[in-house]
Order: structure tokens, then sequence, then C-alpha cells
């Protein structure tokens, strides 16, 4: 990403996402529980076609939680949980990725642990398809304690979550990957806002590029999005045809301190936020 660009803290994993590229992490306080403003646990309503389910939870989990969750997990994600060089970020993964199949297994029918979820095109995670069944669609982000996964009918689905913090290489970031557009934009936030302004053009186009299967394979200067995000976007990419075209909005997270965003191909969807899992 350019010879200017922070190395990664300490604290990352052997399997850091782009922005750990970039910048170091603060410590933080532990989030736990379920969030505020959210319902309490249930089941999962069934999916529905033109609705994804944006479902919040907590990665900051008692050791009986963690070990229950852990459980659950194919043989590949817990040699990738091993991986990890600190116990708290190896206890969030697991977190996350137990979550998560609860809450997919709600949507097969199935076990947790009978979930097959496999690389697809890119390496984006995809779940083994049933004959007949419907195309579930999810994606997962986490971060610093909260977790976030969303889940839809055919459509490719990206959603990313950030924590808000100081950021005083926030421009320079931008210079490196953002639109020329979006870095005239920062430079015209005041400093004591220009970190959230930033997480808040990040996890839009981090959302995007999640979508499209590439990662960083996608160049993130591609394509340029509004300064505040209030409202839903379509971005185009030319000459890739309609297919390629995702809808991007920002989400409110029920966990104060906290950005997200997420993105989707065909027609822009109803949200329902939930709270999960049981």
């Amino acid at each position: 990403m350019g010879a200017s660009a922070r190395p990664p803290s300490p604290r990352d994993t052997v399997f850091p996402g782009p922005l750990d590229l970039l910048v170091r992490w603060p410590e933080v306080v532990r989030v736990e529980g379920s969030p505020p403003a959210c319902d309490p646990p249930g089941l999962a309503p069934r999916l529905e076609r033109g609705v994804v389910q944006v479902h919040w939870f907590a990665t900051d989990l008692p050791a009986a939680r963690l070990d229950d969750l852990e459980s659950l997990l194919a043989d590949g994600e817990r040699a990738r949980a091993a991986h990890f060089r600190f116990p708290r970020d190896r206890n969030r993964y697991v977190a996350a990725r137990g979550q998560m199949r609860i809450l997919l297994a709600g949507c097969l029918g199935q076990s947790p642990a009978a979930v097959v979820i496999e690389a697809g095109r890119d390496g984006k995670p995809e779940l083994q398809p049933a004959p007949g069944s419907e195309r579930i669609q999810f994606n997962l982000s986490h971060c610093e304690g909260v977790g976030v996964l969303a889940i839809g009918i055919d459509d490719e689905l990206g959603i990313d979550v950030e924590q808000i913090r100081p950021m005083p290489d926030a421009s320079a970031i931008a210079e490196q990957v953002f639109a020329a557009g979006e870095i005239l934009a920062l430079r015209g936030v005041a400093d004591g806002a220009r970190a959230e302004a930033f997480l808040r053009y990040w996890t839009r186009k981090e959302a995007v590029v999640k979508s499209l299967g590439r990662g960083l394979s996608h160049r993130l200067d591609g394509f340029a999005l509004s300064p505040d995000g209030l409202v839903p976007e379509r971005v185009l990419f030319p000459g890739e045809g309609p297919a390629a075209a995702r809808w991007v909005l920002s989400l409110a997270p029920p966990y104060p301190g906290f950005v997200a965003a997420l993105a989707t191909a065909g027609a822009l969807p109803q949200i329902r936020r939930m709270c999960g899992p049981r």
C-alpha cells in the first residue's frame, strides 16, 4: 500500500484484514452481553427475498461459552484459531465463527457443526448449497469485541464494522487508497472529526469490495462515495456490466463507538436488525 503505511501492530494476527495492515489498534474496553437498543435474542425469522438480516453480537465471552462455540467449528477454523498470537484475538475469532455457525444453522435447518462453508470465487466464504434450496448469502465482520453477520437470499453481501478511535494518520492513509474526491472531502473535515469520517468511508468501501469477493485485489480508489453516507448509494463499475453494481449503505450499530456498513448486489434491501444468537 506504500512505504508510508504503518506496519501491523504486534497485536495483529497472522490473518490481518486490509485496515489492520495500515493502522494500529488501541486497547479497548471489553464489550459483553447483548447490545443496548437491541431486542433480546430469539429465534431468527424466516429469510425473505429483498430482506437482509443483520445480526449483532459480542465476541468477548466467558471461557465456558467459548468452549461450547469452539466445539462447533470445522477443523480448518480450529487450525486457523491456533495461529493467532494473542489469546484475546483467538477467543474473538472463535466467538465470531461459532455464533455465525449458530445463526446460519438456524437458516439452513441444520446443526451448527454440520454447516459446510467453502471458499468460493476469489476465496470469499460461501455456504455449500443444498439441491433445490435457495442460495443463502452471508458475510461476517468483527472488531474489538463486536461482531456482525449479514444474511440474505441470492444477492452477494459485504459487511464491515470498525471501532471509532484516534487515527492521526487518517489523511495519509486516505491519500494512498481513496479516490481523489474522497481525499479532498477528508481534508475539509475538522481534525477532531477526521478519524470518524475516514472510518465511515472505510466501512462502506470495505463492504463493497467484500460483496464483490475481491478483497485487496480491487483498488479502493476505483470508486468514490459521498462524504457522509447518510443515504444509500449505487456503486457502478464501468466496463463490468450491471451485475457488478452494488448498493452500499451505512448501518447504525447498537453498540456505541462503532461504525458499520452493508453492501449488496441486486435491489436495495430492507434491513432487519437483530440481536443474536440465543
